[in-house]
């Protein structure tokens, strides 16, 4: 068993960007609106990554507002911007599911 193990339920917020890295590789950045568990309904709005043949796949069937059940990993990174280093969490798509509406 993994020890990062990350499974959401979401809504698209916004329409997928496609890019290429500098080896022409597609990934595909994302955020899913989750609801929260609680009195008040609330909204966690997670940010989401994936490569390659997932990101192809996702593009495919993912427009604002679609379903998805993510299933993937939690991936920190730090990078420099305008000589502040910026840190960001991404989870990492493994496998996804489109949920009915």
């Amino acid at each position: 068993m993994k020890n990062n193990h990350v499974e959401l339920f979401g809504t698209l917020t916004r329409d997928i960007e496609v890019s290429k890295n500098g080896k022409g590789n597609t990934f595909v950045k994302f955020s899913l609106a989750c609801l929260r568990d609680g009195k008040k309904p609330w909204s966690d709005y997670i940010n989401c990554i994936a490569f390659g043949d997932m990101a192809n796949d996702i593009c495919k069937h993912g427009d604002k507002d679609t379903g998805f059940c993510i299933v993937g990993n939690l991936r920190t990174s730090s990078y420099e911007k305008d000589g502040k280093k910026q840190y960001s969490t991404n989870v990492v798509v493994e496998s996804f599911e489109l949920l009915n509406d």
